[in-house]
């Protein structure tokens, strides 16, 4: 994978494009996100398709990534990001992060993303 196909998985996010997004996972994919309230070990494409739509419908115009770098080593990439929207219920969002991807033969089979689970706790819906 390329730093071009990273800063587009998150431009597909953030514009709800999920078959996009989809096509750069392995369909046994596995996505962790931290925190105890929204947390989640998600596996396979379609339950990780289920979870980012989930979690989009939650604000009102989706959740927009901003990728401010990205770095490779191995079959690792790392992003770092912040995001911002806002809530169903009109309450401002902002988060900041970093994402792990793990790839094989050219397709993401893992995903970990490390954020401030308490801003979530703060605005997120329940």
């Amino acid at each position: 994978m390329t730093e071009q196909e990273i800063r587009a998985c998150f431009e597909s996010l953030g514009r709800a494009e999920f078959d996009v997004f989809l096509a750069y996972l392995a369909d046994d994919v596995v996505f962790e996100f931290p925190g105890r309230r929204f947390g989640a070990r998600v596996e396979g494409k379609r339950k990780v398709r289920v979870f980012f739509k989930r979690n989009q419908r939650l604000f009102e115009d989706g959740l927009v990534f901003t990728v401010q770098w990205v770095g490779f080593s191995g079959d690792r990439a790392v992003a770092q990001w912040t995001n911002a929207g806002v809530t169903r219920a009109g309450t401002p969002y902002a988060n900041r992060g970093v994402t792990v991807f793990r790839f094989e033969e050219e397709r993401i089979v893992e995903i970990q993303d490390y954020l401030d689970t308490e801003r979530i706790a703060e605005t997120w819906p329940s």
